[in-house]
């Protein structure tokens, strides 16, 4: 799967058609739990901050069977119970409805470009309050079609727009899919009682105190005072082609790490700021959640250090840190987490080789306003890439451009040690 941002978006000529859905309101919803990622998005999104939508993009051949297309999407909502939940607009709760009684129009799409046409399409729709915040689109062509399933985020993370583009596909093809276990059931296993002697719950307590519970910022001027935002810049390059990328595996195997260990490390490197702490989203998903859509990340901190061989041992502590609930330990913390941004400086990394779907699917992030620098790694057959969103400043350009090029020269050195 590829990554991009809706700035970078591109999107071949054609006939562009959207289906947009309106609940029937003679239904009573079931109310049900958030995670303290959608908590904490809606939170937001409540208080009048642009919310990010994520969308799964692919093609098919010939021009687009409506009929066929719509059956398929009503599928995928009656598949996925992370997909039918409304978010109320406090921001603290949501309820389900029963997507049968979702009633679509469709609409042709005209007067400007596909990609523009889709950018404002997925703008207006999927955003958090009302339900339903997601929308569908296709743009037909005689010989190859795209499609395109855009959400807001509180619907999905990054491994459900993979799990979306091949379950859409597969449904407007009549092919057969497994089970997909339940997000809204998983969110209600989440709250439980935090145990105060947890080894997970010690080791959290021990990296906050270690960054007085500060949350983690770029650790370099991006030339945006404490306080502003501005409109988000995105940079998508190859770090590391496959040759590299497969050696830094085998590198950071022999230093008893992962390869997110090693490119962790060659950044810390890069940023000259010695060990620095990041935060890092982690998929919560169990055995059985393999086919499952929702927000199943929880995020936790986890120290960069330009010491390889130091890697494992950080890794390791985080994932110990990720086996606990992140409401139970936001419920144990013995004082309130700081920020001085809007954004958090974040570095993830998905190894889209083990995700179902194809290689020629597109995730594609909608943009909001910066503060921050946030990196998405994602590993393919063809190496590794990197999707960087920071503020549109003339200072962070320069700054995060010089960053990243050090990057990929500090990876090629660590390769060659």
């Amino acid at each position: 799967m590829q990554v991009t941002s809706a700035d970078l978006w591109e999107v071949e000529p054609g006939e562009v058609t959207a289906w947009t859905a309106v609940q029937d309101t003679g239904a009573t919803p079931e109310p049900v739990g958030l995670s303290v990622n959608q908590r904490n998005h809606l939170a937001g999104a409540a208080a009048g901050e642009r919310t990010v939508w994520l969308a799964a993009c692919f093609e098919v051949d010939g021009p687009i069977d409506a009929d066929a297309l719509l059956s398929a999407f009503r599928s995928l909502l009656g598949r996925h119970t992370a997909l039918q939940c409304e978010f109320l607009p406090c921001g603290t709760g949501a309820v389900r409805h029963d997507p049968a009684r979702l009633v679509f129009r469709e609409k042709p799409l005209g007067g400007g470009s596909a990609a523009a046409l889709l950018r404002s399409l997925l703008d207006r729709e999927c955003t958090p309050f009302p339900y339903p915040a997601f929308a569908l689109a296709a743009v037909s062509r005689p010989g190859r079609s795209t499609v395109v399933c855009g959400f807001d985020h509180a619907h999905v993370d990054a491994y459900s727009i993979a799990l979306v583009a091949r379950d859409l596909h597969a449904l407007y093809a009549g092919q057969e899919l497994p089970i997909a276990t339940s997000f809204v059931a998983r969110v209600a296993e989440w709250s439980g009682e935090p145990v105060e002697q947890d080894p997970a719950m010690v080791s959290w307590r021990g990296f906050l105190d270690a960054i007085d519970y500060r949350l983690p910022v770029f650790p370099l001027d991006v030339g945006l005072p404490a306080g502003e935002t501005a409109a988000q810049a995105t940079d998508r390059r190859c770090l590391a082609d496959a040759r590299t990328a497969a050696e830094l595996s085998e590198t950071a195997e022999r230093a008893g790490t992962s390869t997110y260990g090693a490119l962790l490390s060659t950044l810390a490197s890069a940023l000259g700021s010695g060990t620095l702490p990041v935060l890092a989203p982690v998929q919560t998903r169990q055995p059985e959640d393999a086919a499952a859509v929702g927000w199943f990340t929880t995020t936790v901190p986890v120290w960069a250090d330009p010491e390889l061989a130091r890697m494992g041992g950080h890794l390791g502590d985080a994932r110990e840190r990720a086996g606990l609930p992140l409401d139970q330990v936001l419920a144990a913390l013995p004082r309130p987490l700081e920020s001085a941004r809007r954004d958090v400086f974040m570095v993830s990394y998905v190894d889209y080789r083990r995700l179902p779907g194809n290689g020629s699917a597109q995730h594609v992030s909608g943009t909001s306003p910066a503060d921050d620098v946030q990196l998405w790694l994602s590993r393919t057959e063809h190496g590794i890439h990197l999707r960087t969103r920071f503020p549109d400043v003339g200072q962070a350009h320069r700054v995060v451009g010089a960053v990243l090029e050090d990057w990929s020269a500090e990876i090629r050195k660590a390769v060659r040690q």
